[in-house]
């Protein structure tokens, strides 16, 4: 007769198990996750690997857990608008620096072998920019009733959101051709936009 399999209880995962998993988005800048095993993860985090076993069953979970911590800290973003909406005030720049430090320390290479590899992580990605957009479509059209903003079409500003946010954040060739950061990408983005939509 074979082992029996053991389901192990997994420990909770606790703020520093956040922080070291978080540490790995820096170093995947340009790693193929395809290759990656268990024993690489562990190495990129410094600790074991019956370590990493206490809190994640297998790699797809660890990169699940790492791109939900970082999309619940970019979620930050609605309280923003929604406060500087009641003043009819807002300025982009909140917004622009909300998501560019969101992503400082991910590359475009990187999202694309998110998207490639571990599809149940870039659900979670998708999940968030599609809340994003909605959330800019609702914010562009009460701007211009408001006359905070020109009167512009708003499904076309979603639909240029949409090309940058679904698919220039994973053209990894653009941004290495250009020497230019996701980061930097983002604020120039959101600078051009805004400055254009302002009624002044």
């Amino acid at each position: 007769m074979g082992r029996k399999s053991i389901t192990r209880v997994r420990k909770k995962k606790t703020k520093k198990v956040e922080q070291w998993t978080q540490a790995l988005l820096s170093k995947l800048r340009h790693t193929n996750l395809g290759g990656l095993t268990m024993d690489d993860l562990a190495r990129l985090m410094n600790k074991s690997k019956s370590t990493i076993y206490q809190y994640f069953v297998t790699k797809e979970e660890i990169f699940e857990y790492i791109t939900q911590v970082r999309v619940d800290q970019l979620k930050a973003y609605k309280n923003e608008i929604s406060g500087e909406l009641s003043e009819l005030n807002y300025q982009y720049e909140v917004l622009a620096r909300i998501l560019a430090e969101g992503v400082e320390d991910i590359s475009p290479f990187y999202l694309k072998q998110l998207q490639r590899h571990y599809p149940g992580a870039w659900n979670i990605v998708e999940d968030f920019l599609q809340g994003l957009l909605e959330d800019l479509k609702a914010f562009y059209i009460f701007g211009i009733r408001n006359n905070m903003f020109k009167n512009v079409s708003p499904e076309l500003l979603i639909k240029l959101d949409e090309y940058f946010i679904k698919q220039l954040i994973t053209d990894h060739t653009f941004f290495d051709n250009n020497q230019q950061t996701l980061e930097s990408a983002i604020k120039e983005y959101m600078y051009i936009k805004f400055e254009g939509l302002i009624a002044k």
